[in-house]
C-alpha cells in the first residue's frame, strides 16, 4: 500500500508539473493585438449587422469602435392579409414606417478569463454608448378602390390612413423603394452591456457568441405604427455571433 501511495504521490507531482509548465509557458506569451471583427445579431426587437474595430490597450482591456445597422421592430406587428381576396398578399395593417437605426458607438472591452489553451473559452465583457441616427421609411400600401362596374377595383398606392382604412381595403404592401425619397431622420443615443464567450482553437481567427441588453434613446417619438402607442425608448436584449482576425499581431516572448 505505501509503495503505491509513492507511486500516485510522483504521478500527481509529475502531473501538475506539466500543467504549471504549459501554464508558465502560455503565462510569458503575450500577444498585443488589434482586431477586426463583424457580427450578426438577434434583438428581442429586431436584428442587425455590426463591425467592430478593437485596439489593445494590454493583455487583458481593449478600447473598441463599432458602427451597426439595425431594424428595430414595434411589439404590436402582426402581419395579415385581406380575407377576401384569393391568394392574398401579407402585410402588417397599420404600420406607417420601417424603423433603422445607425449606431456608432466607442467602448471598452475587458477579458475576465482569458484563453489558456486551445479549445478552452475566454470570458469578457463590453461596455459601449454613442450617438444613434433613427431612420423612418415610410410604408406604402396598395389599397382597393371601387369602380362603377361592380365587382371591379382599381390600385391606388397610398400611406396608410388609419380613419379611413381597414384590412379589407388593402390589397398587399406597395414596393420597398415607394416614397423613400421621404425617409426622414431621428437624433439620439445608446448604451450597450456585452458578455462575450470566446472559443475556437485559432489564436488568430475569432469567434465570439455574446449576449447582452441595450437602450436606445431619441428626442422625439418614432412613428412606427399609426394603431398601436409609440415610443422613443427602446429597451432590447440581444444575442449575437462575432467572427473576424487579428491585425498587426506580435508575439512577445518574456
Amino acid at each position: 500500500m505505501a509503495k503505491n501511495l509513492v507511486y500516485i504521490s510522483v504521478l500527481i507531482i509529475s502531473l501538475n508539473g506539466n500543467v504549471f509548465g504549459q501554464g508558465e509557458i502560455q503565462k510569458h506569451q503575450t500577444f498585443n493585438f488589434n482586431e477586426s471583427t463583424f457580427a450578426i445579431f438577434l434583438n428581442s426587437n429586431g436584428y442587425g449587422i455590426n463591425y467592430s474595430y478593437g485596439k489593445r490597450l494590454d493583455g487583458f482591456r481593449r478600447a473598441t469602435f463599432s458602427i451597426d445597422l439595425t431594424e428595430i421592430k414595434h411589439p404590436k406587428e402582426i402581419r395579415t392579409s385581406n380575407p377576401y381576396l384569393d391568394n392574398p398578399k401579407k402585410f402588417i395593417f397599420g404600420k406607417m414606417n420601417n424603423f433603422y437605426t445607425l449606431k456608432v458607438s466607442f467602448g471598452f472591452h475587458k477579458i475576465v478569463f482569458d484563453k489558456f489553451d486551445k479549445g478552452g473559452i475566454g470570458i469578457g465583457y463590453h461596455l459601449q454608448i454613442g450617438p444613434n441616427i433613427g431612420i423612418l421609411k415610410p410604408i406604402y400600401y396598395q389599397v382597393l378602390y371601387p369602380t362603377s362596374i361592380p365587382g371591379i377595383y382599381t390600385l391606388q398606392t397610398k400611406r396608410f390612413n388609419y380613419s379611413i382604412h381597414r384590412v379589407n381595403d388593402i390589397y398587399g404592401k406597395a414596393s420597398y423603394f415607394e416614397g423613400i425619397n421621404k425617409t426622414q431622420l431621428r437624433l439620439g443615443g445608446f448604451a450597450r452591456f456585452t458578455v462575450d464567450f470566446d472559443f475556437g482553437e485559432s489564436d488568430f481567427i475569432i469567434n465570439r457568441l455574446e449576449c447582452g441588453a441595450q437602450l436606445d434613446g431619441f428626442l422625439q417619438e418614432m412613428e412606427i405604427m399609426a394603431t398601436e402607442k409609440n415610443s422613443r425608448l427602446f429597451f432590447s436584449i440581444f444575442v449575437a455571433y462575432r467572427f473576424g482576425k487579428i491585425i498587426n499581431t506580435r508575439l512577445n516572448k518574456q
